[in-house]
């Protein structure tokens, strides 16, 4: 019975070690991982959205509009206001390889991403006398708005998936070990991406309000202005 009993230890130590050899490190893993990254695939799908115009508000209700968007128009021009939403999603789809050693290999695959605009619409105010030269001067204005609002997007939005996909092309597949969370990783991955897409769309943002702005000001309103000033001059005359 002894001897039986040493040859059990013993054929269970060999096992151990056999065990040991067939594992593999996280590092080593992680490593195996990354060679079986595929190359990204990239949908990408923007949209400007259908212009419509609205003359339901009075002067009083366009500026508190326009306050709470940030938008401080003046003069003649706070009977009118244009605004658009921007849009931005992105939805990551990832597929699961299995490793010899144990545990999962999460692989990205696909990324779909969206950005553009939605409900981009000007507000005429409703005083204003339709056929009017201020109507038109107001009207004018706020289809310049929306017109840089259209070329910002035609031209940032190229630049955009160019850089997210220099940008994504350094992401890895992440190893998951035995009896981790799939999902946990999932995340962790997702957000990788979301560190990438956020500051490039917040980027579009701000360069858009910067090209809005150089036509809120006070000279471009003196300007503008004078067209209705002369025109309503001329026609007294």
């Amino acid at each position: 019975m002894k001897n039986l009993f040493f040859v059990l230890i013993l054929l269970s130590l060999l096992s151990s070690s056999e065990k040991g050899e067939a594992a593999i490190s996280a590092t080593e893993a992680q490593k195996l991982c990354e060679e079986q990254s595929l190359a990204l695939k990239i949908s990408f799908t923007t949209s400007y959205g259908k212009l419509i115009y609205d003359r339901s508000k009075s002067k009083d209700e366009l500026s508190i509009m326009a306050q709470r968007a940030g938008i401080f128009e003046k003069g003649i021009f706070a009977a009118g206001l244009a605004l658009v939403n921007i849009d931005s999603e992105y939805e990551l789809n990832t597929v699961t390889q299995p490793l010899e050693g144990g545990g999962h290999c999460l692989i990205p695959y696909q990324l779909n991403v969206h950005i553009g605009y939605s409900r981009p619409i000007i507000y005429l105010a409703k005083e204003l006398e339709q056929g009017s030269c201020t109507y038109n001067l107001v009207l004018r204005h706020e289809q310049v708005h929306q017109q840089i609002n259209k070329q910002a997007l035609e031209y940032f939005v190229p630049r955009i998936y160019q850089d997210i996909k220099e940008q994504t092309a350094q992401i890895k597949p992440i190893y998951i070990a035995p009896q981790s969370s799939e999902d946990k990783a999932a995340q962790e991955l997702t957000k990788k991406y979301h560190q990438i897409i956020t500051p490039l769309v917040d980027n579009f943002r701000n360069q858009i309000l910067a090209e809005q702005s150089k036509l809120d000001n006070q000279q471009q309103y003196q300007r503008e202005g004078d067209i209705c000033r002369e025109f309503n001059r001329k026609s007294r005359s």
